[in-house]
């Protein structure tokens, strides 16, 4: 046999075998870069996870897919969409234990190993019920309940926090037929910049607002960092307005995120599209001209609402 004719058995003999997984799964795997790096409306849930510092969609997306998976497209959006409902719910519930999430995605891994869609979800309930059964040490707990959410955001990381109020801004824009304010990136990372976009508290810690606890400062300390009783302000305004009475930061929420605006009036007066967000989703939605204990319990329930509609 000359060397041409056994290079051409060889090569022949190469064609007639199955093609390899390592070519599919290095360019899922770079696919999936591509997602978690720039914010494509097709696998945007995969971009989420990028913005709050997860890389689990490398591990469980490579798990979900079989060789040359015809499913791919959606199994990548649902991973990442059920692993930043997972994250969400229990970082809200004060549920979150770093060590705990990690091994829990492994166990997921194995369920979802080439299986269809529609296991997903069973497969992270189960591991988030039972890491919140765990932290409230009962059995059974619920995947969001008003119980294990009523004090969130006082034991919040920042970046979450951030996290938490752009996709609630995100979500009005879209109900409301409107664009959103600021894209969402820049909302969750503002990498220290003075002007970024900072928590800010709605009650100043003054004499007044203080009065309005009974001069209890540990109520007050909890109170005004609960979610109900913060949002989302750019630096400069956020400074501007940090010691200010609330009748006054009020005028300073005006133009920013629609979030902060449900706090107005003028965000009422002959807004249909407003109308009928808070019909669909059952928001009780109010322009608040005082703010208070009751206020911030009242305030405090519907981020509870639309974390149930947005992580349903």
């Amino acid at each position: 046999m000359t060397e041409a004719t056994a290079s051409a058995a060889s090569g022949r003999s190469r064609s007639s075998r199955s093609p390899t997984p390592t070519p599919y799964y290095t360019n899922l795997y770079i696919r999936l870069l591509r997602a978690y790096d720039h914010d494509q409306a097709e696998f945007r849930s995969i971009f989420y996870n990028m913005l709050l510092g997860i890389d689990a969609p490398f591990l469980l997306v490579l798990s979900a897919c079989s060789l040359n998976d015809p499913d791919e497209n959606e199994k990548i959006e649902a991973i990442g969409r059920e692993i930043d409902r997972y994250y969400s719910l229990l970082q809200l519930q004060d549920a979150y234990d770093s060590n705990r999430f990690a091994d829990s995605l492994y166990r997921i891994s194995e369920k979802i190993r080439n299986n269809s869609v529609d296991t997903f979800r069973a497969a992270f309930n189960a591991e988030l019920t039972a890491m919140i059964s765990a932290r409230r040490n009962v059995d059974g707990a619920e995947p969001l309940s008003y119980a294990a959410f009523r004090q969130s955001g006082i034991n919040l990381n920042i970046r979450f926090k951030r996290y938490f109020f752009a996709r609630i801004d995100e979500f009005l824009a879209e109900k409301m037929k409107v664009n959103p304010k600021h894209p969402i990136r820049p909302l969750v990372s503002n990498n220290g910049h003075v002007n970024g976009f900072h928590v800010e508290h709605i009650l100043s810690r003054n004499e007044e607002n203080m009065e309005l606890f009974d001069g209890d400062e540990e109520r007050f300390e909890q109170e005004r960092n609960r979610l109900g009783a913060i949002l989302l302000l750019k630096g400069r305004d956020n400074i501007s307005s940090s010691n200010e009475p609330y009748q006054e930061k009020l005028k300073s929420y005006a133009n920013t995120l629609h979030w902060n605006e449900t706090l107005l009036a003028d965000s009422y007066k002959s807004k249909l599209d407003m109308r009928d967000l808070m019909i669909t989703y059952d928001l009780e939605l109010m322009p608040l001209a005082q703010f208070g204990p009751n206020e911030v319990e009242d305030r405090h329930r519907l981020p509870l609402r639309l974390a149930e509609v947005i992580w349903s």
